[in-house]
C-alpha cells in the first residue's frame, strides 16, 4: 500500500501544528501585569504560571503535540522528496 500526500495535506498539518502551539501559549500566559518581572527567579515564574495560568497542564499537551505534528510533516515532506527524484 503506497501512502498518498499532497500538498493539501502537508499546509493543513502544518496549519494544524502552528495553530496548536498558538493556542498552548496563550493557555500558559498570565493576563495579570506582574511588577519587576526581571527580578522574579525562574522557579518563581514557573510557580506562578501553574497557580495563575488559564490551563498550564493543557499548555504543555498541546505544546509538544505542536511540535509532533511539525516533525510528522518535516518527515513528509523529505519522503516526499525522495520519492520524487526516484
Amino acid at each position: 500500500m503506497q501512502l498518498m500526500f499532497n500538498k493539501i495535506t502537508l499546509y493543513s498539518l502544518t496549519f494544524l501544528s502552528f495553530c496548536l502551539i498558538v493556542i498552548g501559549f496563550i493557555l500558559r500566559a498570565i493576563f495579570f501585569p506582574i511588577q519587576d518581572i526581571d527580578l522574579v527567579s525562574s522557579k518563581q515564574l514557573l510557580e506562578l504560571q501553574k497557580e495563575y495560568a488559564i490551563n498550564y497542564p493543557i499548555r504543555t499537551g498541546l505544546f509538544y503535540l505542536g511540535l509532533f505534528l511539525i516533525i510528522v510533516v518535516i518527515l513528509l515532506v523529505i519522503t516526499k522528496l525522495i520519492r520524487s527524484k526516484k
